[in-house]
């Protein structure tokens, strides 16, 4: 038993070893998104300046035509802060962001990050003079940590605890039903 999870190991840590894919269907995306964009009480923050703010909540992903489609609900105060008060325009609608899944090293990247639809004009505006004030608020390409995702979940091999030490996207696509991700990786065992 022990000989054939040696076998395993040094198969699976092989530097010879061909790509492996992954595919990660609706739910994992989901969480993936959850857990690295949304991470201040399940917010994503695009301004946050004390009593004027702007941020996404509520996300919810799929994917069509080659694109992660993103629905969240956007929520705000933009003004001018005078006191412990935002002088200025209260937002909440609903919007959709799409971005196209692309390999970058260790990293799932989103790129091409654009807004596709957005409930009313006013709501769009503000959010015209987020993205004047702050560029940054909403990127056109977010990093997606995909080792990091992978080992916060338990890996094993015949009994053995598993680490991976080194993650590497090689190609990234996306179907209807998952991003597949090719990739080269490295584990080790104690």
């Amino acid at each position: 038993m022990i000989r054939y999870a040696f076998a395993f190991l040094v198969a699976a840590t092989s530097a010879t070893a061909t790509a492996s894919d992954l595919a990660l269907g609706p739910n994992s995306i989901q969480k993936l998104i959850a857990e690295q964009m949304f991470t201040q009480r399940g917010r994503w923050y695009l301004v946050d300046n004390g009593p004027c703010y702007a941020y996404l909540e509520r996300p919810k992903t799929r994917l069509s035509e080659g694109r992660l489609i993103l629905e969240a609900h956007l929520s705000g105060r933009i003004g001018i802060q005078m006191g412990d008060s935002c002088a200025g325009s209260q937002i909440g609608t609903n919007l959709t962001l799409s971005a196209k899944p692309v390999a970058k090293g260790p990293s799932l990247s989103l790129d091409d990050i654009r807004v596709d639809r957005i409930e009313d004009s006013a709501s769009r505006d503000v959010l015209d003079v987020i993205r004047q004030i702050a560029p940054q608020a909403l990127p056109k390409t977010f990093n997606l940590d995909v080792l990091t995702f992978l080992q916060s979940k338990s890996v094993g091999a015949a009994g053995f605890p598993v680490t991976v030490t080194q993650f590497r996207i090689l190609n990234a696509q996306t179907r209807p039903d998952a991003v597949v991700i090719s990739f080269d990786i490295s584990l080790t065992a104690p």
